[in-house]
């Protein structure tokens, strides 16, 4: 039986990277921390803005 023969090695000779290669696109699980602060910063201000203007 060929499945069981202990005897054959894997090729460690050949060359392999030391990290994985990049892909194409990359999604983060999360945004930039920065990013999401002022965007909720900005948003606060806008509806404060908006809440308090006379109708």
């Amino acid at each position: 039986m060929r499945h069981l023969d202990h005897s054959r090695k894997l090729d460690t000779t050949a060359e392999r990277p030391t990290r994985p290669a990049m892909p194409t696109l990359c999604m983060p699980a999360m945004p930039p921390l920065g990013l999401m602060a002022s965007i909720e910063n900005r948003l606060r201000a806008w509806r404060q803005r908006h809440h308090h203007r006379p109708h």
